[in-house]
Parts: structure tokens; C-alpha cells; sequence
């Protein structure tokens, strides 16, 4: 079984999204990855705010469930044997980890994340 580890919110509009979560619901912001990705602190989920990027998934608003596990490449078989598409064919980076988005079978779209352990 796979932890969820984090939740990210995909917006349109960033800098509306940070002054929503920040000044209505409260939450201080963490960690800031780059110009467009801030972590939340919420004090137990790990609560992601991220800009839409042209071309990217999703494209437009939405939520986006990230399971962690530890060998990516091993999940990422089981996601397809299982009857999974997978958006990325190899893992992506990003500041913290790699990731590869993936469907299941009723087109949900899903993170699988491996943390850095260096």
C-alpha cells in the first residue's frame, strides 16, 4: 500500500490562490519552490499550491492526489499492468523528488512521488 503523501492544488491564478489559502482559510505558507509552487503548512497534509503551466497536466484547475513510494520504476509497471496509463514514460523532476503523473482507470489523474534520500 502507498502512503498518500501529498495534496497539490493546480491554479489559474497564483497569486489569488496563495492570498486565499493564506489570508481565508489561515495557512502559513511553508516552503516556496521557485516563482509558482508554495507548500502550506496545515499542520498534518502536505498541501501544495502550483501555477498551471501552458501545456502541462492538468490544464486547468484541479486537485491532484500524490502517492510516495520508495521505487518508483516498480510502481510505475504495476500502474500499467493494472490498467493505468501513465502521462510521463520516465520520471520527472522537481525540487524535492521525482514524480510521474499517471490516470487510473476512470481517467483520474494522480502523482506517484519518490522523495531524494540523498
Amino acid at each position: 500500500m502507498l502512503p498518500v503523501c501529498v495534496q497539490t492544488i493546480s491554479v489559474s491564478d497564483f497569486e489569488e490562490a496563495v492570498r486565499f489559502y493564506t489570508q481565508g482559510l489561515g495557512y502559513e505558507v511553508k516552503a516556496t519552490y521557485g516563482p509558482c509552487i508554495v507548500q502550506l503548512n496545515t499542520g498534518s497534509t502536505t498541501l501544495i499550491l502550483q501555477q498551471i503551466e501552458t501545456g502541462s497536466q492538468p490544464a486547468s484547475p484541479a486537485t491532484v492526489l500524490s502517492f510516495q513510494t520508495e521505487d518508483i520504476q516498480a510502481f510505475m509497471r504495476k500502474i500499467v499492468k493494472a490498467g493505468g496509463e501513465l502521462v510521463h514514460a520516465e520520471p520527472q523532476r522537481c525540487p524535492v523528488d521525482v514524480f510521474v503523473m499517471f490516470r487510473d482507470r476512470a481517467g483520474v489523474l494522480y502523482n506517484l512521488l519518490q522523495f531524494d534520500t540523498a
